[in-house]
């Protein structure tokens, strides 16, 4: 399903408004460097710069300053969309999104804004944009995994203790909740006290981060982010392609992965690894992933999604790679709604039966489960097709997954349950690969 314009749209601008921002510091006990995010920056502040309609929802324009980072004041766009109905006053979704410092202000017919307009009237909640995270180009140009990696050796030569650039990422998101909730106080006369976030790749990697920093936050949907447990992920990449993939090659070239097995290296992964915080991650994490990312190894979540505590799902969108689309919206939206509400999603458990069988669990009524795979020579996975047949069974069905005479396959189960208005949700066990073993061992080659 493609969610398609659906609005008409009308722009008023204003003059813009300068606001004194309230901060509410929320911090969870954390590990010490991810820490260093709990002091409120002098230089946070915001502005008024616009309000316009996306549909039926009101949204304010607001020009934010999140911190002062190394020198460098870091600028945002933040934009706060209300639907008409709203059924918890106390809460709101953030989806945390990038760009430029020369980005320039969002536009109310944007494919984006068109998006969560449906979204935050699907979920009859707020929904915040914030854009620009991380600030870009920096230090001479560099952006996106450039520009962390950077910063990931800056850390590792001891050059600072800040320097990680999930640090003021993370910074960025709590102080948009700070905005948010101010905004909303003034616009609807109750503050945002709970905040169900949601980002793609690097921003959903601070999606991780800020749950771990921040207890307004009540879940969580992070997407194309399959690198939990981050040192078991890259021995599994060169244990499946005999080398890393080349989407980290900037980590590859500053020899980030072979360090961090080092003291500081762990010290790093400490901090900027979600898996150092599963323990007290328990809140409902609904994970987003696409079967062909090119970043990671097919079955990338066998690494971390056992470990993981309190609720969770997986969501996998069959043939999509790094980028997702907007098919994910009612999944997305229906998740949301109900980690507002205090529901979560149907329970599924899965297992490998003595029988030889993949069983299936779930719970909910009118269940329509999907068996998807893909074969691979090479147990690489990411051009592969993904094919998909129906199957039969009420709330669980027994998969006989057999591995290929030559190569390897890859399975996952997908089951659809009804979701916000008319449309459905899915909800995926992990994804098994047959036969279990590998085409390299560990180290296959020196890191580069």
């Amino acid at each position: 399903m493609q969610i398609k314009t659906l609005f008409t749209l009308s722009t008023l601008l204003l003059v813009p408004t300068l606001i004194t921002p309230t901060a509410f510091p929320q911090d969870k006990p954390v590990a010490q460097g991810l820490a260093t995010t709990t002091a409120v920056d002098d230089s946070y502040k915001f502005e008024s710069v616009g309000e316009f309609q996306v549909g039926a929802c009101k949204a304010y324009s607001y020009k934010m300053t999140s911190q002062t980072w190394r020198g460098t004041p870091w600028t945002h766009w933040l934009s706060i969309l209300v639907p008409p109905n709203v059924d918890h006053a106390d809460a709101a979704v953030l989806f945390i999104t990038g760009g430029s410092t020369s980005s320039s202000q969002p536009q109310a017919d944007s494919a984006e804004a068109q998006l969560f307009g449906v979204i935050a009237t699907m979920a009859k909640s707020p929904v915040a944009i914030l854009q620009q995270v991380p600030n870009q180009p920096l230090h001479g140009g560099l952006r996106e995994d450039d520009l962390i990696a950077f910063t990931f050796d800056k850390y590792l030569t001891k050059q600072g203790d800040d320097w990680p650039l999930l640090l003021p990422m993370v910074e960025s998101a709590r102080r948009a909740m700070d905005t948010v909730s101010t905004v909303m106080t003034e616009k609807a006369g109750a503050a945002i006290k709970r905040f169900v976030i949601s980002g793609a790749s690097k921003r959903g990697w601070t999606t991780w981060l800020t749950a771990a920093a921040d207890k307004r936050v009540i879940a969580i949907a992070p997407m194309v982010i399959d690198m939990l447990n981050m040192q078991s992920q890259m021995e599994q990449q060169i244990k499946s392609y005999g080398k890393f993939s080349g989407q980290i090659d900037p980590y590859s070239k500053l020899k980030i992965q072979a360090r961090l097995t080092t003291p500081r290296g762990k010290q790093l992964a400490a901090i900027v690894d979600p898996y150092a915080y599963r323990q007290n991650l328990t809140l409902p994490k609904l994970m987003v992933l696409g079967t062909n990312d090119p970043y990671w190894t097919v079955d990338a979540s066998s690494l971390y999604y056992p470990g993981l505590t309190g609720t969770k799902h997986l969501y996998y969108l069959a043939n999509a790679g790094h980028g997702l689309g907007a098919s994910i919206a009612p999944t997305v939206a229906t998740f949301f709604k109900k980690s507002i509400d205090g529901e979560t999603f149907e329970m599924m458990k899965w297992q490998h039966g003595t029988d030889g069988l993949f069983h299936v669990k779930w719970k909910g009524e009118n269940g329509q489960a999907r068996l998807w795979s893909a074969t691979s020579e090479t147990r690489d996975f990411r051009q592969s097709k993904w094919t998909s047949q129906d199957l039969i069974g009420e709330n669980s069905i027994g998969v006989n997954l057999a591995a290929p005479k030559s190569g390897w396959i890859a399975y996952y189960v997908q089951v659809e349950l009804p979701g916000l208005l008319a449309f459905k949700y899915s909800i995926c066990t992990e994804i098994q690969v047959l036969p279990k073993k590998f085409p390299f061992t560990y180290p296959a080659e020196t890191p580069k």
